[in-house]
C-alpha cells in the first residue's frame, strides 16, 4: 500500500509531495517534511563514513554490482542506499543526478519500487516539470500535467491500494 511521495530539490525543500492511502494525518506537514529531509541526509552521511575507504569501496561496490547485473542501476552510485524498512512503514528513495529526492513511504511488505521512481522521474517529472518553460527550478510543482501522470503511474502499481500482494 501507497502511503505517500515527497521531492526535495537539492537545497532540501520538498517541491511536491501528495498522499493517498496514510492512515494519519500529520499535524504539522513542514515539520514532517525537514525531519524526513533530514533523517535521509544524516543516513547518506553516516553510510559513506562507514565505508572502509569511500572510493575503493565505492568502485569495487559498483564493478561488483554492474557485472552481476549490468542492466540494473538499483543503488545510490554515493552509498547504496535505496530502501529502509520499519515495522510501519517502507520508505523508498531515488535520487537524480542533479540532486533531486524522491520518497515514497509504503506499507512494510512492498517490494522494492526503484524501477517506479525511476519512471515517475522519467516519465512524469522530466517530461512536464523540467521540459516546462513555465516552471522554474526549485519552486513548488503545480503543473497539472505532471499531478495526472504521477497519479496514473503510481495508482498503476500493484501494490497501490493492497497490503496482501
Amino acid at each position: 500500500m501507497i502511503f505517500n511521495i515527497f521531492i526535495f530539490n537539492k537545497s532540501g525543500t520538498c517541491i511536491y509531495y501528495e498522499e493517498w492511502n496514510r492512515k494519519k494525518a500529520s499535524p504539522n506537514l513542514q515539520e514532517e517534511q525537514k525531519l524526513l529531509f533530514g533523517m535521509l541526509y544524516s543516513l547518506k552521511s553516516c553510510l559513506s563514513k562507514l565505508s572502509p575507504s569511500p572510493y575503493v569501496y565505492l568502485i569495487f561496490t559498483l564493478l561488483l554490482h554492474y557485472i552481476i547485473n549490468p542492466q540494473s542501476n538499483s543503488m545510490d552510485p554515493q552509498t547504496g542506499f535505496h530502501c529502509l524498512t520499519t515495522s510501519t512503514y517502507k520508505l523508498h528513495f531515488y535520487e537524480t543526478l542533479s540532486c533531486v529526492k524522491f520518497i515514497v513511504l509504503t506499507d512494510p511488505k512492498t517490494p522494492d519500487l526503484r524501477e517506479d521512481l525511476k519512471k515517475i522521474y522519467n516519465s512524469a517529472f522530466v517530461e512536464y516539470v523540467i521540459k516546462n518553460p513555465l516552471y522554474q527550478l526549485n519552486s513548488v510543482i503545480k503543473c497539472e500535467l505532471f499531478i495526472t501522470q504521477l497519479n496514473q503511474i503510481i495508482k498503476a502499481i500493484p501494490y497501490f491500494n493492497n497490503q496482501e500482494k
